[in-house]
């Protein structure tokens, strides 16, 4: 919901709430299901926004706060294919952020961008499961960290062919001290062709999250490791795009790299550890293009090569290649429709089932995903969504079944 309030004010709140339960299955085959065993959820999100200009419209300011509150509950009850195992399990988090944000808009074609954001969480769990081989538990005590980031950039335009952008933010991190990042990203376009080249280069910063740094440790060894650096990485990219058809299409390419330090990985043995290296590089190829007001289409491809360089394998999940089609037209005034396509390649994933855990192959996928939105009014949308219309069977993660053909509708109102 959004207000406009007087002296060019404006307010807006945003509040998102799910309630679930899921009925979980031990294994698959015969035998594998269990028919007391559930997980129930629920989660809740707030954020409101205050946003005002000022000095004659030469100073924005946005300050933002938002709240996130989860709590998961696990309940498996003895029954008759399953008479000695009992678990009991709950988890509790909470994430609060607050952002403020100045712009200050010194010229038409010079923006200075400062701002604050600070974060806390905090998170608890209990585990304690019971079967033929005794008692055990697992207990995760309340644990809390908090970040503050301040953050300032500068972006100038010079007569509409050269774009710059430079950024400097600092981040002090509660259980990983601090860190001083960058970005640079400038750009040019060359007149006669409306040509434009571009580039960025900047360093990253990210803390382990609290799972990482203390969920306690099982019979089969530790989970969470206090000693954990944060990963922090150096990227940078170039790039071309052309417009095409008299600006009716576009046409870019793009070459990324980025290195990793510290990334934070997972071992069976270890728990979470930092690996000392890691890179990632590609190409990524774009078209989109227009051709009537009512239609327009866009086509994306992007091949990755992603490396863990101390022990010479692919980082997992990460597919080599990626594909992904748009469609979307507007018809009879008040109707429009949109589909999507998409391709995942192969990624290679772990297999910690088995002892010691298998190297994996997931195999790719495709999504068939689309839209059709209805205009019923001056300030009312109704819209249905169709997501793996194609019901797609595939895993992102190993062993993690995902949802096949499902349909969403709602509305939008504006008052």
């Amino acid at each position: 919901v959004g207000i406009a309030l007087p002296g060019s004010l404006e307010v807006d709140f945003t509040g998102h709430a799910i309630s679930a339960k899921t009925d979980i299955d031990n294994f698959g085959g015969p035998y594998g299901d269990d028919p007391n065993n559930t997980q129930d959820y629920r989660s809740f999100f707030l954020k409101g926004q205050l946003r005002g200009l000022f000095w004659k419209n030469r100073w924005e300011q946005r300050l933002a706060v938002a709240v996130v509150d989860s709590r998961r509950s696990h309940h498996n009850s003895p029954d008759e294919f399953h008479p000695s195992n009992k678990e009991e399990g709950m988890f509790k988090g909470r994430m609060l952020t607050l952002d403020w944000q100045n712009n200050l808009f010194l010229h038409a074609s010079h923006t200075l961008t400062a701002g604050l954001e600070y974060s806390r969480e905090q998170g608890e769990s209990e585990y304690v499961t019971e079967d033929s081989w005794g008692l055990f538990s697992s207990l995760f005590p309340r644990r809390k960290a908090e970040a503050v980031g301040l953050y300032l950039q500068d972006s100038i335009r010079v007569a509409d062919r050269l774009f710059a952008a430079a950024g400097l933010r600092f981040d002090r991190h509660s259980r990983t001290g601090g860190a001083l990042t960058y970005r640079l990203a400038p750009a040019y376009i060359f007149k006669a062709t409306q040509t434009k080249i571009r580039a960025s280069l900047g360093t990253g910063f990210k803390s382990p999250s609290l799972y990482q740094l203390y969920a306690p440790g099982t019979v089969f060894g530790p989970i969470g490791n206090s000693g954990l650096k944060p990963e922090r990485s150096l990227g940078w990219d170039a790039g071309v795009e052309q417009p095409l058809f008299d600006g009716r299409a576009r046409a870019a390419v793009t070459y990324f790299h980025n290195d990793f330090k510290n990334l934070i990985d997972f071992s069976v043995i270890q728990g979470y550890i930092n690996i000392g290296r890691a890179e990632t590089r590609g190409v990524e190829v774009e078209f989109s293009a227009r051709p009537w007001e009512a239609l327009s289409f866009s086509l994306v491809y992007s091949r990755l090569q992603a490396r863990d360089e101390v022990r010479g394998t692919p980082l997992l999940r990460r597919p080599e290649g990626m594909a992904s089609a748009r469609l979307a037209t507007t018809f009879l005034t008040r109707w429009t429709a949109a589909v999507s396509f998409d391709y995942v390649g192969p990624r290679k994933d772990v297999d910690y089932n088995a002892w010691p855990a298998l190297t994996v192959t997931l195999p790719a996928y495709s999504l068939l995903n689309g839209v059709l939105s209805y205009e019923a009014g001056k300030n009312a949308e109704l819209f249905v969504r169709l997501d793996n219309i194609l019901d797609e069977r595939y895993e992102m993660v190993y062993g993690y079944g995902t949802l096949g053909f499902s349909i969403q509708a709602g509305v939008r109102l504006g008052v």
